[in-house]
């Protein structure tokens, strides 16, 4: 997707289209050269694996490229979940990154949300699309060769980092960060040095057996009741992660007061993100895995509170 679409957190949810619509949530990065409007989306499991068909493949392995076609049809979803075409021409190849196309309709026109949509010629991409240069007819696209070359390196980057990331012995609290008190816990930990305590000292990881819902509670703030408005969970060691996560808030001194706060999935590469909410006051944050990814023992990093 085009880098420009995201947010500061860079959360995403997607839908997918036809009908039935499957929902799922992620994480998306635009780790790329200064320019390049683009980002990759890690998206949970229950989006990745019902209803997209295409492949890897077909980004990496197309011959049909800027230069080598002359027109083609951009492809984009409405928000009805139907999917539009409408004819386009390319009108100048620029550099080996871009390209231009025009439509070939003189009464469309280019509108706020086609950044993203892709140009197709027999069936294959040639380019996304990321801005109109004059807002009308034209629009500027990123060559499918350069997203192919640009997917590739990030995949390759991302597992080294995954496999070969050390956890550092004591964390440091980032601004904002509140400090956490562990009140309790369902399930045991593997091994003493893994004990959940770790995630409220920042001290280690916290692993454990998943044999059903598990729930964590952590006390914010000294007694009295901070503001809290974002949540984040982090899994980045080469073990099984947690899937499904609610996230609740308590306001009250007593504790029998729970609220929804967020709920989603953690990343495939281990990350679980609330992005910035409204602030809302708590005594309490518990944390609920009700799903895992992987198999074998699972592994929590962090768990952070702002």
């Amino acid at each position: 997707m085009p880098s420009h679409l995201l947010d500061a957190f860079g959360q995403i949810e997607v839908e997918t289209s036809p009908a039935p619509s499957v929902y799922g949530s992620g994480e998306a990065y635009p780790d790329f050269w200064e320019g390049m409007d683009f980002a990759i989306g890690v998206v949970g499991q229950a989006a990745g694996r019902t209803a997209c068909t295409a492949e890897l493949g077909m980004i990496m392995q197309t011959r049909k490229t800027a230069g080598a076609v002359l027109r083609g049809d951009l492809r984009f979803v409405e928000p009805g979940g139907g999917v539009t075409q409408r004819p386009m021409r390319i009108v100048d190849t620029l550099d080996h990154k871009t390209f231009v196309a025009e439509f070939e309709d003189p009464d469309d026109r280019a509108f706020q949300g086609l950044s993203g949509a892709f140009l197709f010629a027999d069936e294959l991409p040639v380019g996304m699309a990321i801005q109109s240069p004059d807002g009308s007819q034209r629009m500027s696209f990123i060559r499918i060769e350069e997203l192919g070359f640009a997917t590739r390196r990030w995949l390759a980057g991302r597992a080294r980092a995954v496999t070969s990331a050390a956890t550092e012995t004591v964390a440091q609290p980032e601004e904002g960060q509140h400090e956490l008190r562990l009140l309790d816990y369902q399930t045991q930990a593997l091994t003493p040095d893994a004990s959940p305590e770790n995630l409220a000292t920042r001290s280690g990881p916290y692993r454990f057996e998943f044999t059903g819902r598990t729930t964590l509670v952590f006390g914010v703030g000294d007694g009295e009741a901070v503001g809290v408005s974002r949540v984040r969970i982090r899994s980045q060691a080469d073990a099984a992660k947690p899937l499904a996560i609610r996230v609740m808030i308590d306001p009250s001194a007593a504790g029998g007061n729970p609220q929804r706060f967020d709920r989603g999935e953690m990343t495939p590469t281990g990350s679980f993100d609330s992005g910035k909410k409204s602030e809302r006051f708590a005594r309490r944050v518990i944390v609920t895995i009700d799903s895992v990814q992987g198999s074998g023992p699972v592994q929590i990093d962090s768990v952070e509170v702002y």
